[in-house]
């Protein structure tokens, strides 16, 4: 699929970007080896593949549950800050 140096120039406009020639030229080479690629994709006959989310055919998978467990002792002499047989790590979110 062809892709006009005019189209890269606008798209670089709607990002607020200054190319120079050649990024021009490079930019509209790369986005039509994208688009060719795509094209390639949207080709593909797809009609005897199962959807899956995982990849898999047997979904027996479930998430790990969370639970609290007491630190391995080796880890625990090792820690910057304890609290009782923790490790004490920095607040990731301010809640």
């Amino acid at each position: 699929m062809k892709f006009s140096k005019e189209e890269v120039e606008k798209l670089a406009n709607l990002a607020k970007l200054k190319l120079s020639d050649q990024e021009i030229d490079l930019y509209q080479k790369q986005v039509e080896d994208i688009l060719a690629y795509v094209d390639k994709i949207n080709k593909l006959n797809l009609a005897d593949i199962k959807e899956s989310l995982s990849g898999i055919d047997n979904n027996d998978l479930k998430p790990r549950s969370d639970k609290v467990e007491v630190s391995d002792p080796q880890s625990i002499k090792q820690a910057g800050q304890l609290k009782d047989d923790y490790m004490v790590a920095p607040k990731v979110f301010d809640i």
